[in-house]
């Protein structure tokens, strides 16, 4: 127990001394090659993941157009990149052996480029907005926040399991931590983002700290069928899958409630 605690603190600090290095002293073409390299990392542990169900997935064109899609973001034109590799995909399976797998070849395929790549990719569009290194930072800050919340709180006093059936070390206790932990983030983050009212704060508080905790869920689901524990071997970590996991589902919404809601 001391020495997974010990490995996934340290690998979290140095994780996090790079990341906020990155989101404030780092120009954007290099924030952008940084997301998007672990959107592909991400998106292969998510076909391995798929590859160990038996499901066929096309590895090479799923992470080529993950790979192209961050600069169809920048465009606003991921719509035309996604309907571009369905096709691409469906035209593939034409080769008439592949014919058997090709429902669940395109579809497995689109799914993890969309839901890896596109999600988390957001944080490309949320970075260009005014005071966008502020924002990212503020991303980050809760939802990760609130996982340390619900990882210790649960260590210690959690006794009623979640959803024992798709993830048995998460408790009632824990997922409730999270939520405490992310709003109260939220609600501190007035310090650096001083315009933004106290009530938007807490409803970005309250949205991230029970959409992380979904994400971190669907995750999960998705490693329980595959029938393995962690997506990847970072040393307490798990997987890069494991790391983004409660921030996939989280950026697009942070992007969109501050765009949509706040204005750019």
């Amino acid at each position: 127990m001391t020495s997974t605690l010990t490995k996934r603190l340290s690998v979290s600090a140095v994780l996090i001394s790079i990341t906020a290095g990155t989101i404030f002293f780092t120009p954007s073409w290099f924030f952008f090659i940084v997301v998007e390299a672990f959107s592909l990392l991400g998106l292969n542990e998510f076909l391995e993941l798929a590859r160990k169900k038996g499901v066929p997935v096309n590895r090479v064109m799923g992470l080529l157009f993950a790979a192209i899609l961050p600069f169809f973001m920048v465009w606003q034109a991921e719509a035309a990149l996604l309907a571009a590799a369905t096709l691409c995909l469906f035209i593939y399976n034409f080769y008439r052996p592949l014919k058997e797998q090709a429902l669940l070849n395109t579809a497995v395929t689109i799914f993890g480029i969309v839901y890896v790549s596109w999600f988390f990719c957001h944080f490309i569009k949320i970075r260009e907005l005014a005071a966008g290194p502020q924002w990212v930072f503020f991303t980050i800050l809760i939802v990760k926040g609130g996982d340390a919340g619900a990882y210790f709180v649960g260590k210690a006093i959690g006794r009623v399991k979640l959803l024992e059936h798709i993830s048995p070390n998460k408790s009632v206790e824990g997922a409730v931590a999270c939520l405490i932990t992310t709003l109260l983030l939220a609600l501190l983050s007035k310090a650096y983002l001083g315009d933004v009212p106290f009530r938007d704060l807490a409803i970005l508080g309250f949205l991230a700290g029970i959409i992380s905790q979904l994400g971190d869920l669907a995750e999960s689901l998705i490693k329980r069928d595959a029938g393995v524990k962690d997506s990847g071997h970072i040393p307490g970590l798990g997987g890069i899958l494991d790391v983004l996991d409660s921030l996939i589902f989280t950026a697009p919404v942070i992007y969109y409630y501050r765009v949509m809601v706040l204005g750019v």
